[in-house]
């Protein structure tokens, strides 16, 4: 069975994820998967970026809105086990890359990071998608 579901965490509100044209997370069998998150919030349609010029701060809303999103389906970061860090500049993200640990403690991922040249905020550095396998 596949069931989608956009969690109410605090993080986009409904319109976001319809006039996108995406749904946040998708669990099919034991299987969770999340679209990427990124740091922003949203409500009434209006998106706004955590933490602009921030790394560190934008690094740990999209990882507390992991966590959260984890939490709705019964889940932690023990049972994320795969991601893919989308950032605009490593060299920015690799200082603060100590948030990870804090979040994930000793139950890490597969990773795999990649630069890119922009992402959906002019001002976005970080977004992180990734799999988690539920119990």
């Amino acid at each position: 069975m596949i069931k989608r579901s956009n969690p109410e965490v605090g993080y986009l509100t409904e319109d976001v994820y319809t006039t996108f044209a995406f749904t946040q997370m998708i669990k099919a069998g034991n299987t969770l998967y999340l679209s990427g998150v990124a740091p922003l919030t949203s409500s009434a349609g209006n998106l706004q970026l955590v933490g602009e010029g921030d790394p560190r701060a934008q690094l740990e809303w999209v990882l507390e809105v992991i966590r959260r999103c984890l939490a709705a389906e019964g889940a932690t970061f023990r049972n994320w086990v795969a991601q893919t860090v989308y950032t605009t500049s490593i060299a920015a993200l690799e200082p603060v890359a100590d948030s990870f640990r804090r979040f994930m403690g000793e139950h890490t991922p597969t990773s795999t990071w990649v630069e890119v040249k922009s992402l959906f905020h002019p001002e976005q550095v970080v977004e992180i998608n990734g799999i988690a396998v539920l119990a």
